[in-house]
């Protein structure tokens, strides 16, 4: 309904769908409207210039169950155009627009503005830009919430495609709500823990980063050495928070998914996080255990800072004797 034509007797299938028409004449024509009257039984359109009397006028009719024009102005608009219009809104930028989000998720805001300007003769903000890709989003991908009740189809397909994979999930009740919560998510591909096994040296590194969106949780991941000195995936997971009961939740399923039976000849590389460091020595205390030079320094420039002192300590790190 770009371009509607409204005449008397015209129906309509709901109120919402006539105001839809009345928004999409605004915006063709460039003018203020507003609805007079909104309730579920009538509605009435009117401009908003002062001197002009254009209205369009709809009722619902019960025996028919649909909405119908009953009266309307005999001619169109005497106002002058406007340059603003309170219709072309984010919402409405994304319902227009969602197939060009669709086709292109990195639109920028000067190639959506000018395609505006095109269609409508009106400039959006910027702030305007972020909230209609947002909505263009979830139009596309759905809500967060949507998202997540298909993690278990998720789960699936990746076992189903790659045979031998380890996916774990954990989710828990909530007080209140019938349906479960995501809590926990683990995977390790069944091509990346044999070729760890294969080819890669025995040294694992172990961290983890915040995760920034709906679900503030903590990213786990874990990467090997490849004979090319080159750093291998291995395994990551979604959790709740970085402590020593999710760490040793998650080196629990690595330790069986690489085949770890005795930790003897395996390097742990980490930070210093606390709960990391007793469960590398819990679930396997023959190993050795290094900590990451990138997170010593970081600690170290806090009270000694300078480019020499951090080529001291790197070279130290590097270093294979007491000497150099």
């Amino acid at each position: 309904m770009d371009e509607p034509k409204f005449t008397i007797r015209m129906i309509f299938a709901s109120g919402d769908v006539f105001k839809r028409a009345i928004r999409a004449h605004a915006v063709k024509h460039r003018r203020e409207v507003k609805f007079a009257k909104n309730d579920p039984n009538r509605v009435r359109a009117v401009c908003k210039a002062p001197n002009c009397k254009w209205f369009v006028f709809t009722s619902w009719l019960d025996d028919k169950k649909t909405f119908k024009v009953k009266s309307m102005s005999d001619e169109e608009h005497t106002c002058a155009m406007s340059f603003k219009n309170s219709f072309v809104n984010s919402k409405m930028m994304a319902e227009k627009y969602v197939n060009q989000f669709r086709a292109n998720p990195d639109w920028n805001f000067e190639g959506m503005n000018q395609q505006l300007r095109t269609d409508t003769n009106v400039d959006a903000s910027l702030w305007q830009y972020y909230r209609a890709c947002r909505k263009a989003k979830v139009m596309i991908e759905g809500t967060i919430k949507e998202q997540y009740s298909k993690l278990w189809e998720y789960c699936g397909e990746l076992k189903r495609m790659n045979p031998g994979s380890t996916v774990k999930m954990q989710c828990e009740m909530v007080l209140g709500d019938e349906n479960p919560h995501f809590k926990r998510l683990y995977v390790c591909l069944k091509a990346l823990k044999c070729g760890w096994k294969a080819g890669c040296r025995p040294i694992v590194g172990l961290d983890g980063c915040f995760i920034k969106g709906h679900h503030r949780g903590q990213l786990l991941t874990t990467v090997g050495v490849d004979p090319n000195n080159q750093m291998y995936p291995i395994a990551y997971a979604l959790v709740e928070s970085e402590c020593g009961e999710t760490w040793r939740w998650f080196l629990e399923l690595l330790g069986q998914d690489l085949g770890i039976n005795h930790s003897h000849g395996i390097s742990w590389v980490t930070d210093k996080q606390k709960g990391l460091i007793d469960a590398i020595a819990e679930l396997f205390p023959e190993s050795e255990h290094r900590h990451c030079v990138k997170h010593l320094h970081n600690n170290f420039k806090v009270q000694h800072k300078g480019l020499m002192l951090k080529q001291l300590m790197w070279a130290a790190a590097k270093s294979t004797t007491s000497q150099g």
